[in-house]
């Protein structure tokens, strides 16, 4: 009976160390890239500006974009580990070198195995793809363009809500703001007045841009 509850102890601790991730399963865009001992460089100092991105489906599908070009593909996913099954993207010219030279690497690395982590971080989800030697990837839960700031001090309440969003900071006045999905597109700009009504949202992550005489603010909320 003892070596029954032994044997089942250890396969439902092995089961939970190899199981997915479920915070995997999203769209998740790329912010930092480094490869082969490189130094490691910043997507958004690339000029023309690009926004790159990879969404992970809980059937093991990807899809996604790099610089002008798109792919999807099929990885098999087991204990931090991604292998592709299938991988394929376009392949036009972008037209801008460093475009090009961009997916280069970017194509190249996740046509290829890697390992990942994810991580909580003061800003939210952070994806970490690595290989042996020496290159990787980093993304985040929310794009380039309205990664959260912090200016100024800002506390947003309840989070999540239903109806209601209260602000409170100190020594700054607000004139405006503007709120945007996760994906990056502003649904709404108006004057700011407290508590800010969100009711009519969908349920989802959303970000608030707040705009005060010592510059902007941008903080996550979720709309449940």
């Amino acid at each position: 009976m003892k070596k029954s509850v032994l044997i089942l102890f250890i396969s439902f601790f092995s089961f939970q160390g190899f199981a997915q991730d479920p915070d995997l399963f999203r769209t998740w865009y790329l912010y930092h890239v480094y490869m082969d001992f490189d130094e490691p460089y910043d997507i958004s100092n690339i000029d023309p500006p690009i926004h790159p991105y990879m969404t992970i489906e809980e059937d093991s599908s990807s899809l996604g974009e790099g610089a002008c070009n798109t792919f999807n593909g099929v990885y098999d996913i087991s204990a931090f580990e991604m292998i592709p099954v299938s991988f394929n993207n376009t392949n036009d010219d972008c037209g801008i070198q460093i475009h090009n030279s961009f997916e280069n690497d970017y194509f190249g690395f996740i046509s290829e195995g890697f390992q990942y982590t994810i991580a909580q971080e003061s800003d939210g989800l952070t994806l970490y793809m690595d290989t042996p030697l020496m290159s990787g990837l980093t993304f985040k839960e929310f794009p380039l363009s309205i990664s959260e700031s912090i200016i100024f001090e800002v506390n947003i309440y309840p989070n999540p809500t239903s109806d209601k969003l209260f602000i409170s900071f100190e020594n700054n006045i607000t004139s405006n703001f503007s709120i945007y999905t996760i994906s990056g597109k502003k649904i709404i700009t108006q004057k700011y007045i407290n508590p800010i009504d969100v009711s009519e949202l969908s349920k989802g992550i959303y970000f608030i841009e707040l705009i005060s005489n010592k510059g902007k603010t941008v903080k996550k909320f979720i709309k449940k």
